[in-house]
């Protein structure tokens, strides 16, 4: 069984229905760390062994990256470790702040505070990222006042605008890959019914953005806004964590080796199921089935089975 540690800052924030389900559906056993358990003083964090666990995934909260509390320096080691490692990490808002200073980044306030949706502006390499890239909609939900530097050996995936309290506008960084993780200052986890927790929990959070803004039409606008938009949100941000598991090997699915020839597929699990592809690239291709585990994959140009080429499967 695979391990996702997912760490939480905050009790108001989860991983919530998208994410989760689609972790609980690629075979993760989900192990939460909350730190908030142990607030005010924040002085615990008790992570397994870096070699117990498949993926980490680090979650946003209330407090600055910039904090001396010693939960937050014995998580900011933990992640410098873990990437050291090669271990995936994800990083999401909080989260993605911890990773930068892990990787020699700086964390910094923006002079502003974003609560609602904000436009993504994607670069040619996070255009061109196989996980980063399967944002179609360069659109994202956002909860933050600080800002992170992109650390010297990551790359930059995108940048945004933020409209501080003097008028001025700031540009900031969004989003960076560093080799196997990935860190988002926007919120790719978050659902509609997980925003209007944040609504009730948070309502001072939109005071923060200053006084050219009213913060009830601020909260209802947000709720509005992404009411339409969260089904949109939620299918790419599924896709783009389905890409980041199959890149790292941690997708159920069957791993093909790449090749040029268009091959009729058939799957077996509970029942067999027939894809026509098309393989061009020089990248593995993973197959996602609806069954828990996939034994075995055919090349075949008939319906059924017998005297097909086999490749067993990795699960």
């Amino acid at each position: 069984m695979k391990r996702a540690l997912v760490i939480r800052h905050s009790a108001a924030e989860t991983l919530a229905a998208n994410f989760t389900s689609v972790l609980r559906s690629e075979n993760f056993e989900l192990e939460p760390l909350n730190i908030f358990d142990d607030a005010p003083g924040y002085r615990s964090f008790q992570a397994p062994p870096l070699e117990d666990i498949s993926l980490i995934i680090a979650l946003g909260g209330p407090m600055s990256a910039n904090h001396d509390y010693p939960a937050l320096r014995v998580e900011r080691e933990y992640l410098g470790n873990a990437m050291a490692a090669g271990k995936p990490v994800m990083g999401i808002c909080l989260g993605a702040q911890i990773m930068a200073q892990a990787l020699g980044g700086k964390v910094e306030p923006t002079g502003g505070y974003q609560f609602g949706l904000t436009r993504l502006l994607i670069t040619e390499e996070g255009a061109a990222d196989p996980v980063f890239g399967k944002i179609g909609v360069p659109l994202a939900p956002t909860l933050h006042g600080d800002r992170f530097s992109t650390p010297k050996d990551a790359v930059k995936l995108a940048e945004g605008y933020m409209l501080c309290r003097d008028g001025t506008y700031r540009r900031i960084d969004m989003a960076f890959r560093y080799n196997d993780s990935y860190a988002f200052q926007f919120e790719p986890q978050l659902t509609l019914e997980e925003l209007k927790v944040w609504n009730k929990e948070f309502p001072e959070d939109y005071e923060l953005m200053g006084d050219r803004f009213d913060s009830r039409e601020e909260s209802a606008r947000n709720l509005r806004e992404f009411a339409k938009f969260a089904p949109h949100h939620e299918a790419q941000m599924r896709k783009m964590l389905l890409a980041f598991f199959a890149e790292r090997g941690l997708a159920i699915g069957i791993i093909i080796p790449s090749s040029s020839v268009s091959l009729p597929i058939i799957v077996g699990g509970q029942t067999w199921k027939r894809f026509d592809i098309t393989i061009r690239t020089s990248r593995r291709l993973v197959l996602h089935t609806a069954e828990p585990c996939v034994p075995e994959i055919f090349f075949s140009s008939r319906a059924a089975p017998p005297g097909a080429r086999r490749l067993k499967a990795k699960t």
